[in-house]
């Protein structure tokens, strides 16, 4: 399930990379950015997701956060 949940997002990037614009979003807590990045790379327990989930969708502004740490991370893989 982790894995084709950042396949989708990914791929969402990939197609609208150039039509989404960012702007200034409230950053998660430290402990919530470790978990997302975890997240963006495929790497985050699978025990943690729901918890991960339901806290990305009571704050909407983490999701934008965590496309730009996907989009980070794919900008430094070779």
């Amino acid at each position: 399930m982790m894995r084709n949940t950042f396949e989708i997002l990914a791929g969402f990037l990939d197609r609208y990379e150039c039509e989404v614009e960012g702007r200034a979003v409230m950053e998660p807590p430290a402990e919530r950015q470790q978990d997302l990045r975890l997240l963006a790379s495929g790497a985050l327990a699978k025990e943690k997701l729901p918890e991960l989930m339901a806290a990305l969708n009571e704050n909407r502004d983490w999701v934008a956060w965590l496309a730009q740490e996907v989009k980070a991370q794919r900008n430094r893989e070779p």
